[in-house]
């Protein structure tokens, strides 16, 4: 499907309020779709369908494809779409959105999008708490650094960065570069036995309470479940004390991303030893 071509000679104005930017490089494409791993027992969340050309492809490999588009001027374009596609003309938020900090599971296993600028924070917040088996997308170039140094977002992910796409390969084009990549969830910390990232997460599903209790009460629970051992109040609040951190920081709720570094050089696993 030649996008720009159709754009043009269908004089269709993209909104770039909505990051209407389409992708038009067929390799980038290949690309995106292929890192998916994709096959027939596997169902896929879209989101931005657009003029469905990403959809078709990603509903030839997967058993079932869940697609959102908002902006209904798309809907003659999408009205051919495949059989195994479930076409939703409205905004995704209303299914992905996660309202509480529990974890649960959607019908979808996968999602494979170059997804709404204006989207990407929210989206990765409420996948904190929904279980998948892999998530690719493109975001902006940038938005890569943002989840590194993000303290909330670097508790859940880690991620990989698979190719930076030029700018060229969107009509129309934005401003910035973007990237494809592969966002993965961390390992449970119980598990590996990694207790800064198990507080990072735990004051983070505390948020509403203040840091030195979170961590109080985080590290008694570490000390059970990873260590089977009993930790007193008492003895958590002397190995906070041994972290060093900051002391104003501890005293408030968890709103500054610096606690979320500071736990990470302050509690290694060697203090529960």
């Amino acid at each position: 499907m030649d996008i720009k071509n159709l754009i043009e000679s269908k004089k269709f104005v993209p909104n770039p309020l909505k990051d209407q930017y389409f992708l038009i490089d067929e390799k980038v494409i290949s690309d995106l779709i292929s890192s998916g791993e994709l096959n027939k027992n596997d169902t896929v969340l879209e989101i931005g369908a657009g003029f469905g050309n990403i959809t078709q492809e990603i509903a030839k490999q997967a058993k079932k494809v869940i697609t959102f588009e908002i902006d209904k001027r798309f809907t003659s374009f999408l009205h051919s779409l495949s059989d195994n596609v479930d076409l939703h003309m409205q905004d995704a938020w209303k299914y992905i959105q996660v309202n509480d900090k529990f974890r649960r599971k959607k019908e979808f296993n996968k999602i494979i999008a170059s997804i709404p600028y204006s989207f990407c924070e929210k989206l990765l917040r409420s996948l904190i708490f929904i279980e998948y088996k892999k998530v690719v997308l493109i975001v902006p170039l940038k938005f890569v650094n943002t989840i590194k140094e993000n303290g909330v977002f670097s508790s859940f992910f880690d991620v990989e960065l698979i190719e930076i796409i030029n700018k060229n390969s969107f009509y129309p084009i934005p401003r910035t570069n973007s990237a494809l990549i592969n966002l993965k969830k961390l390992d449970n910390p119980i598990k590996t036995k990694d207790l800064a990232v198990f507080l990072r997460q735990y004051i983070y599903y505390h948020e509403d309470a203040r840091v030195k209790n979170s961590l109080r009460e985080g590290l008694i629970l570490y000390s059970k479940l990873a260590l089977n051992k009993h930790l007193t109040k008492n003895q958590a609040r002397s190995i906070i004390d041994e972290s060093n951190i900051n002391r104003d920081l501890i005293d408030k709720l968890p709103d500054n991303f610096e606690v979320y570094n500071q736990i990470s050089i302050g509690f290694t696993s060697g203090l529960m030893v």
